[in-house]
């Protein structure tokens, strides 16, 4: 009999020995759940801006893939929060709410993009105030951006290929209008833009990086000098 009762213990005790590590283990899941809230929020407020970040690099990148963007420096990101706050200023006539707005300080220099549609609406010379606190672009101020005249010369024998080139132009710069479209005189591997004004050479880059090509600093010999700011001469190394 006395066997038999301290059997009944050492049971009592086993039992409640159990029941204290249950109930500390489920009054501990709180603690932790706080303590990883914490330590989250800890590894946050350390680089705040950890996902703004993120979030431009990406926009830059999408943007870069559309148009040459000025080197040695981060823009700003501004949003068309109300676009009826931007009337009269002609740089944002095709915006849209939503759209971004990439400001280049040291560049003087500021892109309109679309995200949604993955277009590039506008690019012009600004003079440039900050943006505000909510992260509109309602103190951006521009100059009226000229529409920049483009002939295009097709320097292969694959026929409709000057055409395609202004659908990719256009389709990329709203700012530019394509005066004319004809058959270069000569045949060409290599695709060059010429700046003929003398005043569009970064506009001429663009056009180049955007085609494949490269910057040439005067019109071929043999071909005519069109009524155009650029010209551009569609070569075989076109990239579609």
């Amino acid at each position: 009999m006395p066997a038999l009762k301290l059997g009944g213990i050492r049971s009592n005790k086993s039992l409640w020995l159990i029941l204290v590590i249950v109930v500390l283990i489920v009054a501990s899941l709180p603690a932790y759940y706080y303590y990883n809230q914490y330590k989250q929020t800890q590894a946050l407020l350390q680089n705040p801006k950890a996902p703004v970040n993120a979030e431009v690099k990406d926009l830059i990148n999408k943007v870069g893939k559309l148009i040459e963007l000025p080197s040695g420096e981060t823009p700003t990101i501004a949003t068309v929060s109300d676009v009826t706050k931007l009337a009269g200023q002609p740089f944002f006539a095709l915006a849209k709410n939503g759209d971004k707005v990439l400001i280049y300080t040291q560049a003087k220099e500021a892109i309109l993009f679309r995200e949604s549609i993955d277009k590039i609406i506008q690019v012009a010379p600004v003079n440039i105030g900050s943006p505000t606190a909510s992260g509109s672009a309602s103190s951006l101020v521009s100059p009226t951006p000229a529409k920049v005249s483009v002939a295009i010369y097709n320097g292969t024998t694959t026929v409709g290929l000057a055409g395609t080139a202004e659908t990719k132009i256009t389709g990329s710069f709203s700012n530019v209008m394509v005066s004319g479209k004809a058959d270069a005189k000569g045949s060409y591997a290599k695709t060059q833009v010429i700046d003929l004004s003398g005043n569009q050479a970064q506009m001429a880059a663009q056009i180049a990086n955007l085609l494949g090509g490269s910057v040439s600093s005067s019109i071929p010999s043999g071909e005519t000098k069109p009524n155009a700011q650029i010209l551009v001469i569609v070569g075989s190394d076109f990239v579609k």
